[in-house]
């Protein structure tokens, strides 16, 4: 039973930043009550976190602390594909006014790392490291396509496949064959699958070796996306944009 204290303890301490994240500041008490643990339980970790710099207190009330931000930002840095992406992520964001997106897989999720906005942008759930489940987004199943099967089994076993609307695929035959056609044409589409009113496309992007390494995608509202822009103009743009981060990869 010892050797498991250090584990739950870790496992306290991400639960509580965690919590924290999600919310704007919150109180001991509201900790404790939120994280079913003892007030003093909460606040030994508060004391410890605070004391790390990890944690930031404005009269008794508790939120992370930019901390987060830099190591964050330390951890992309370090990402081949970030470092070759960024002037193609501008150039989508510019030539489509729309949003355009990096995302990476971890853990069988699919992670935004860099974002940009263009002129028509319109204000969504979109940012760098929100985190999606693979299959309900094109970022995610552009990657998911290029996986293989075993962890695409993994993945699915492990984290499922939740409807987020009522266009979501939810069925492992229909993501079989959804990821299958998404290989033969090169790019993925989301109509309506995650965001209702919104869609997206996006196109993997693959090192020398063939491995899938992230994808590029474009998103907007259903009205400005038109089925013209949705199936040749923007997933024609990414793969381009895709096919030029994979050189600039492969070149280093």
């Amino acid at each position: 039973m010892a050797e498991n204290l250090p584990v739950n303890s870790l496992r306290t301490a991400f639960d509580i930043l965690e919590t924290l994240a999600a919310r704007d500041g919150m109180s001991i008490s509201e900790l404790a009550s939120s994280t079913e643990r003892p007030k003093s339980t909460v606040y030994d970790h508060l004391v410890t976190l605070h004391e790390l710099g990890y944690l930031v207190e404005r009269d008794g009330s508790y939120q992370i602390s930019s901390d987060f931000l830099r190591m964050g930002d330390v951890a992309r840095q370090r990402l081949e594909i970030y470092q070759s992406a960024g002037e193609e992520l501008q150039r989508l964001a510019n030539e489509t006014g729309e949003h355009a997106s990096l995302t990476v897989e971890e853990h069988g999720k699919a992670v935004i790392i860099a974002t940009e906005e263009g002129d028509e942008a319109i204000p969504v759930n979109i940012y760098n490291g929100i985190v999606m489940k693979m299959h309900t987004a094109a970022p995610g199943k552009a990657i998911f396509a290029h996986l293989g099967e075993d962890r695409v089994s993994e993945i699915v076993e492990t984290h499922g496949l939740v409807e987020r609307t009522e266009n979501t695929i939810t069925d492992r035959d229909d993501l079989r064959a959804e990821l299958a056609e998404i290989r033969e044409r090169k790019y993925a589409l989301d109509d309506e699958e995650r965001l209702m009113g919104m869609r997206s496309v996006a196109a993997p992007v693959i090192d020398r070796g063939g491995r899938v390494r992230g994808s590029l995608a474009i998103y907007g509202p259903t009205n400005r996306i038109d089925d013209e822009l949705f199936r040749e103009d923007i997933p024609d743009l990414l793969m381009r944009s895709a096919n030029i981060v994979e050189v600039l990869m492969n070149y280093d």
